[in-house]
């Protein structure tokens, strides 16, 4: 597989020679499924240059054999750092590679009195590798948004005033399901009138009313991999104000979209959106970063922010999301996932981004 392949090249040169994914934190299972395929919830990665296990009870024993190559270890004890720990003594490596930012400190502890070794972290090295996305991962994600796109359509057709938000999300759910999603990629956000404010606000009891917003922040999953899409939608007649504020958002993100390339750095990108918000006098109003890797994960690196100096890879998918949220009146985003490419962005996403009322 050239994906372990290339993997062992990256952490041999880091004069790792055997390296552990600890699947027993929840953060740990996007690392394992890219690694091994496997998709439980409980397992353990051990991984050298000649030889690769996979360490799992008997809830997993034939979903593991169905979904890696990886040869099986079955764990039936009581604690499985003792399975794990005898399958590095057998091995033998003097210098392991952790996840350190996805294992918890207990576990760490308890691994480390049983499998004495130096302990180094190769999460760079996953990052690195998960950020550009080969050609049947661009299909998947693909997938998924379309997916994602054609379920708020159908949805959106059961949008009026008296329903409430709660009920429109679980909708939403219902028809990515239905269409074939692994299911939401995140809990989906379904917000209305002043509430559309909150960047990250949850569904509520509250219901639609006439002349106000709708923002849906939303996304399918499918194969494991991600969509993360946003609309905001008016029910009636926008007002001025409205229109405003949603056009200077539009107007952003069609800058980003435009000049977006894979030369420029998260920063950089990130400035030419925030730069247009700012000179319409919103520039207070737009407090996160333009966008985030997508993938496995909903926010994976890298970042299109402020904070991240470095050349965007060729290759990584990204959101492109500028927000502008006023409180105690609304906020509107625009959110597409794209491809970075060498002298572009691709666009994944193809619903309407324009203003549209409902």
């Amino acid at each position: 597989m050239e994906r372990i392949k290339k993997f062992i090249e990256a952490f041999e040169a880091e004069g790792i020679e055997a390296v552990l994914i600890c699947n027993v934190e929840y953060s740990s299972k996007p690392t394992t499924m890219y690694l091994s395929g496997f998709t439980g919830s409980f397992s353990f990665l051990v991984i050298t240059k000649d030889q690769q296990f996979i360490i799992t009870d008997s809830r997993y024993f034939e979903q593991a054999k169905q979904q890696t190559k990886f040869a099986l270890v079955e764990h039936r004890g009581v604690n499985v750092l003792d399975t794990v720990s005898s399958v590095l003594q057998r091995l033998g490596p003097k210098v392991v590679g952790l996840e350190f930012s996805r294992i918890s400190h207990d576990t760490y502890l308890k691994l480390t009195e049983k499998y004495q070794a130096t302990y180094k972290p190769v999460d760079k090295i996953i990052e690195q590798m998960r950020m550009v996305k080969e050609p049947q991962e661009i299909e998947n994600m693909k997938r998924a948004i379309e997916i994602s796109e054609e379920s708020l359509v159908q949805t959106l057709q059961l949008v009026k005033e008296g329903v409430c938000e709660k009920d429109i999300a679980a909708e939403l759910e219902y028809r990515m399901k239905k269409l074939g999603a692994d299911g939401p990629a995140f809990e989906t956000i379904v917000i209305s009138g002043p509430r559309t404010a909150l960047p990250h606000g949850r569904p509520s009891e509250r219901k639609i009313k006439m002349n106000e917003p709708i923002l849906f922040d939303f996304g399918a999953k499918f194969n494991g991999y991600c969509a993360d899409i946003t609309r905001t939608f008016f029910l009636g007649k926008p007002d001025e104000d409205f229109l405003k504020i949603y056009n200077a958002v539009f107007e952003a993100q069609t800058l980003a979209l435009e000049r977006g390339n894979g030369r420029m750095s998260g920063k950089e990108l990130d400035s030419i959106a925030r730069n247009h918000i700012i000179d319409r006098g919103f520039g207070e109003y737009f407090g996160h970063g333009l966008g985030h890797g997508l993938g496995l994960e909903v926010h994976e690196a890298p970042r299109v922010s402020q904070a991240n100096e470095s050349v965007l890879p060729v290759g990584a998918v990204v959101t492109i999301e500028p927000g502008i949220y006023i409180e105690g009146r609304f906020g509107v985003r625009i959110e597409e996932d794209v491809v970075i490419r060498e002298d572009r962005l691709e666009r994944l996403t193809r619903l309407d981004r324009r203003i549209q009322s409902i």
